[in-house]
């Protein structure tokens, strides 16, 4: 079975327990004349697929008790993925979502890793700098880069801390790897969103 997970930019693909990152072109072009299994939060992309590829939508069948209307489906097959835990997806947006007795239990949203960069060059060009990712968040560091790195990152990671009491932490996403060094014991992995829909599909 194919399985993709479809973005605003790119388009995930799982086959055999290999991921692939690929542009909305080359994933149709590729992939378009098989049958693929998929969730979407474009709907522009949507429209496309419906018209130029034999892919089939799952949306509907990815359910997770106490989500709320509106909750991003990859979000909620993320959730679905491994049981109770704090679920974080760390792409253009930053999602940090908590999953407690197999219930949805909230969450937060924060803009990516990579958006806090630009809105600082937005802000002065003295802070248009590539920023340095820190030793740890324990201490505030010496230096503008050092500081724009430790800026973006340490207060994620004590949110994230803060939220998670006892809880699994997984993590998944472009940032993800990154983000995942800076919490103690957290799961990173790429095929989590494809777990929580090939879990919802069994359950269907």
């Amino acid at each position: 079975m194919i399985l993709a997970d479809v973005g605003n930019r790119h388009i995930h693909l799982y086959e055999e327990g290999r991921v692939l990152h690929l542009d909305t072109d080359d994933a149709i072009g590729n992939f378009g004349e098989r049958i693929v299994h998929y969730i979407s939060v474009s709907q522009a992309t949507k429209e496309r697929l419906v018209r130029e590829s034999y892919w089939r939508d799952i949306s509907a069948k990815i359910s997770l008790p106490g989500a709320y209307e509106g909750m991003g489906v990859d979000r909620r097959a993320l959730c679905l993925s491994r049981g109770d835990g704090i679920y974080v997806d760390a792409g253009s947006a930053l999602t940090v979502d908590r999953v407690v007795e197999g219930m949805y239990r909230g969450g937060f949203i924060l803009p990516g890793l990579h958006a806090y960069r630009r809105a600082f060059a937005e802000l002065s060009p003295a802070l248009d700098l590539e920023s340095e990712w820190p030793a740890s968040c324990d201490t505030p560091p010496k230096g503008t880069r050092e500081q724009l790195g430790y800026g973006i990152i340490a207060p994620i990671v004590h949110e994230i801390e803060r939220l998670r009491e006892s809880l699994p932490l997984y993590v998944t996403g472009g940032d993800g790897r990154l983000l995942a060094s800076y919490l103690a014991e957290a799961v990173f992995s790429e095929t989590l969103v494809f777990e929580g829909m090939m879990n919802a599909l069994r359950s269907n």
